[in-house]
This record gives structure tokens, C-alpha cells and sequence, in this order.
């Protein structure tokens, strides 16, 4: 099981409220990764959940896909650009520039 840190503690009990809190917290907290790409799949869940189911699924298969999604912008492009570092503990505020693209 891995360490949950405590601003994705924070973000799970803001994206998914209720009942649908435990089952995160339970997903989260049985995925065996580091804090990096533990906030790199709850960060482009946004609060949904099948997501967050996905995206879990997805870092088994390659953990790296999902931290390039979550830091970089312009996928696609020659040249990503990381706009963010899921190093950094998860913003709390639910302002427009902490949704992931």
C-alpha cells in the first residue's frame, strides 16, 4: 500500500463527497506508487470516479503515461510543455487553473 500524502488526502475528500469518498480513499490507497504519480491519476480524475478507476488501471500499465498527462501540455506536439510538477503538493482551491487540461 502506498503512503498517501495529506494534500491528496485533502483533494479526495473535495472531489468526491459522500459515500463515494471511502471508495476513492480505498482505490488510492491501494495503489502501490509514489506521491508523484499518486497525484498525477487523483489530479486528472477531477472527481470522477470511473476515472480515477482508469487512470489507476492505466499507471499499472505505465505509471509514466500518467504523470506526462498530468505535468504536461501539447501532448501531441514535438515538444510537450510541463506546466506543472505533481512533486508539488495538490492545490486545494477549486480555481479554474487547477483543472487538468
Amino acid at each position: 500500500m502506498a503512503e498517501i500524502p495529506a494534500d491528496v488526502h485533502a483533494r479526495l475528500r473535495r472531489d468526491y463527497p459522500g459515500e463515494t469518498n471511502f471508495e476513492a480513499m480505498r482505490l488510492v490507497e491501494a495503489l502501490r506508487f509514489d506521491a508523484r504519480v499518486i497525484r498525477s491519476i487523483v489530479y486528472l480524475a477531477a472527481g470522477d470516479f470511473e476515472q480515477l478507476e482508469r487512470l489507476a488501471r492505466r499507471a499499472e500499465l505505465d505509471w509514466r503515461d500518467v504523470v506526462f498527462w498530468a505535468e504536461y501540455e501539447d501532448h501531441d506536439a514535438d515538444q510537450p510543455r510541463r506546466v506543472r510538477s505533481m512533486d508539488d503538493p495538490l492545490p486545494q482551491s477549486a480555481r479554474m487553473d487547477d483543472s487538468p487540461p
